[in-house]
């Protein structure tokens, strides 16, 4: 069941190597899967853009609720040992955002107000 409300987001940018393409993208959709399925109360959905023939971008959406930096631990861990066990070092991941070491300066009502 997807929630209405606020969302915090991960970003991270990938470097695939040639051949590894078809089975990255199959990496994304099965965390995707699992984490909807096991965590449905924090995560809201993995979203996959292809910049460049071997180059993505993944953001990760969780839903803004208190206890969503608690169980991030748990849920990276997980996604790591994915990544580790089906591409290894095929893949090279940048991270561009982590909300939970992101100040939030302004955004989905919640934020101050920026003076300018």
């Amino acid at each position: 069941m997807m929630r209405e409300g606020r969302y915090l987001f991960d970003v991270s940018m990938s470097y695939v190597n040639p051949g590894w393409q078809d089975r990255y993208c199959e990496l994304v959709k099965k965390i995707d899967r699992h984490l909807r399925e096991y965590y449905p109360d924090y995560f809201a959905e993995l979203q996959l853009y292809q910049t460049g023939p071997m180059n993505y971008v993944v953001v990760a959406v969780y839903y803004d609720v208190p206890e969503v930096s608690e169980m991030l631990g748990e849920i990276l861990h997980y996604v790591n040992e994915e990544y580790r066990e089906t591409v290894g070092q095929n893949v090279r991941r940048k991270q561009i955002l982590k909300f939970d070491r992101a100040g939030k300066i302004y955004g989905q009502g919640g934020a101050p107000e920026l003076e300018l």
